[in-house]
Order: C-alpha cells, then structure tokens, then sequence
C-alpha cells in the first residue's frame, strides 16, 4: 500500500455524519480538530453502521474493527473491503486476556460476555441468548501494544455492559491520555447481571482526566425511568491543546 492509494476524508461525508446528529456527529464534530495520528478503534461493531461512518471521517488512518462474533467478522470483511487501510479482529476486549463464554442474542445486536438471567437484568432487556460461544479476550493495552499502537485518535465502545472493563484493561493508554476521544454506551439500569452503571464510567474517566464532551440520553421506561445512551469523552491534552478555546468564535 501506497501512499497515493490511501483516500483522504471528504469534507461532504463529515458535513452529512454532523447533519445526523447523536454521539457520532459529536465525534465528526471533533474530528475536525484531530491531529490525523495514531488509529482508529470500533469495539463491538455489529453490522458496522457507525464503523462505516468511522471509515469516512478518517479512511487516512488505521482503522480496527473488533467484534466477536464470527459471522459478523465475516460480513465485515466483504463490507469494509474497499477500504485499505480497515481490519477486523474476531475478538473482545475486556479487562483480562484470555477466553470467555460469550452469549449471542436473539437480538444480534444485544450480545454480550453478561447474562441478563437475573431478576433485574431480566426485567429491562428484551433479549434471550440463542448461543453460547467461547471467545478470545484482551486487555486493550496489551492488544495495543502487540502491534506498536501508542495513540488512539477515535474510539467507540458499544459492547452490550462491557464498556467499563474495557476502560479498565485500557488503564495504561487513559492514564497516558493517549486516546483522544472515546464515544460509549451506558447504562443507568442493568439490562445485563452486574454490569456498571453510568455512574461508575464517569467516575473512572474523571480519574483519568477525561472530560465528559456531550451526552445522549436514549431509550426510558414508560414511567419516565432514563434507561441507556451514549456519551463522547475528551482528553484533557485533547482539550486544551487540539480543540478551540471555550471562548472561541
């Protein structure tokens, strides 16, 4: 691969993905300020909606897709071939390296290395597992470093209740600040056993010196009751050194 062969961002793609809305655009939004180094991560991909969006705004940097699931992996391949500079990774991520048992949903898109057979995770998800498969693990820091990965210009974590051991495995490349923005779901509810909520992330990435960009509340019980969303974090470094001052025009 050559550098003549690697396509640049089109300013019409980042204008249609701010032009939508949500915790994506919020990520084109801030794309605009990236200093274009490092890689790209999508973790829990599914069929690549937003991966795919994530190909436009920087289909001039490494791209990685990682998603569990083998058939999705595969589906992934065909869809992201034109693009040079994107691979899929059949794996997890999580807080240790390793296997796990990872349960596939009904729901595809509800799969998760956690069970929802508790009485409270029962109540507020609608899924059932279809399948049980075993799957590889890796801490984030770990995967990164394997393969000379020091810098994380974008990263979004949809992984189903694993957002917060993901973050936990990426202790070393927060501490660091070395990933710059970081889009994720959240829950305020457990639609999954034991899984942290929203008030656990924000911790964690306060510790970090991350700052909360913008947040997307989602779906609500019927009571009112917020139940998920997503939100999109920033370095400090990112912050004060890449994005314009507050005051700004």
């Amino acid at each position: 691969m050559t550098t003549e062969t690697i396509r640049q961002p089109m300013r019409k793609h980042r204008d249609q993905i701010i032009a939508g809305g949500g915790p994506v655009a919020a990520l084109a939004r801030l794309s605009r300020y990236s200093e274009r180094r490092g890689a790209v991560l999508d973790v829990g991909v599914n069929r690549g909606t937003v991966a795919l969006k994530l190909a436009r705004l920087y289909c001039d940097l490494p791209i990685h897709l990682i998603e569990p699931i083998p058939e999705q992996c595969r589906f992934l391949e065909e869809r992201f071939a034109r693009f040079p500079t994107l691979n899929v990774h059949q794996m997890a991520l999580s807080d240790r390296n390793g296997t796990a048992d990872f349960h596939i949903a009904d729901h595809v898109g509800s799969s998760s290395l956690f069970t929802n057979a508790g009485e409270e995770a029962a109540r507020h998800s609608t899924h059932a597992t279809a399948q049980t498969i075993t799957v590889d693990l890796a801490r984030l820091d770990d995967w990164a470093a394997a393969r000379g990965i020091s810098h994380i210009a974008c990263m979004k974590i949809d992984a189903q209740g694993s957002e917060f051991s993901i973050l936990q495995g990426a202790e070393r490349l927060l501490s660091a600040q070395a990933i710059d923005m970081l889009m994720l779901e959240w829950f305020t509810l457990p639609h999954y056993d034991g899984v942290p909520l929203l008030d656990e992330i924000l911790g964690l990435m306060r510790g970090h010196g991350y700052w909360l960009y913008d947040i997307f509340p989602s779906k609500r019980l019927k009571n009112g009751q917020l139940r998920f969303g997503d939100a999109v974090f920033i370095s400090d470094r990112f912050r004060t050194e890449c994005l314009p001052a507050p005051d700004a025009a």
